[in-house]
This record gives C-alpha cells, sequence and structure tokens, in this order.
C-alpha cells in the first residue's frame, strides 16, 4: 500500500534527522553514567510510590509531601546536571520536529492545525477536517 510505504519513508527520514540522532546519543550518553542513571531510576520509583500512594483509600499526606519534597529536589539536581539537561533538550527539539511533521500531515488532509488532529466529532467549532 503506497500509504504504508510513504510511512516507511518518513520514518527512516526522521531516523536519520539531526534531532533524532542527537536525542539517541544524549540516551546513550545517559546510560553511561551510572549517577544520573540511578538518580534517574530513584526520581522514577519516588514518582510511582506518590502515585500508589495516591491510589490507597486513605492515603498519607505526610508522606506525599515528604516525596514530593524528595522528586523535586531530585528534579532540580537532574537539571543542572549537563548529561540530563542535553537529553531533556534533545526530546524536546525531536518533539517539535513531530509536532512540525504532524502539522504539515494535518494541513495537506484538510484539518485545522490549530486542532492538533483531534477531531471530536462535532463540525460545529470546526473550520478543519471536514469530518
Amino acid at each position: 500500500m503506497i500509504i504504508i510505504d510513504k510511512a516507511k519513508e518518513l520514518g527512516i527520514a526522521l531516523s536519520e534527522s539531526d534531532e533524532f540522532r542527537r536525542m539517541l546519543a544524549a540516551r546513550t550518553q545517559l546510560e553511561g553514567n551510572p549517577a544520573v542513571r540511578d538518580m534517574l531510576k530513584d526520581f522514577q520509583k519516588k514518582q510511582r510510590e506518590i502515585s500508589d500512594i495516591l491510589s490507597e483509600d486513605d492515603p498519607d499526606h505526610d508522606l506525599i509531601a515528604a516525596l514530593t519534597n524528595d522528586i523535586d529536589n531530585m528534579q532540580n539536581t537532574l537539571l543542572l546536571n549537563p548529561v540530563f539537561a542535553e537529553l531533556v533538550e534533545a526530546q524536546n527539539d525531536f518533539q517539535k520536529l513531530m509536532n512540525r511533521v504532524n502539522k504539515v500531515i494535518a494541513e495537506c488532509i484538510g484539518m485545522d492545525a490549530s486542532q492538533n488532529g483531534t477531531c471530536e466529532g462535532s463540525c460545529s467549532s470546526c473550520s478543519g477536517c471536514k469530518h
């Protein structure tokens, strides 16, 4: 099918983009840095703990506050680390590229790009997709 073939071409082109390659290099750099990698794992573990506590019938608000404080401190430390900061910036740049690609596709098929390609079925406030 021609559409799937074009999608594969687009996927290959995206994988060859500077933004994607930079993101992969940043991930590799982070994976090769045990201190940052371990801090990120601990950060994610604390986020899961908060999520688990919040799902309880009677969540411990003091524990949530302590974990939130820990997470905030860890996030600040991570963002000051050049390896982690590079990964975040590279991921953001790749996401911007993906947003531009999606906008072009939406425009080409007659969707209103300001709606981010989402159609809720009601055409009353939409001038784009011709649903």
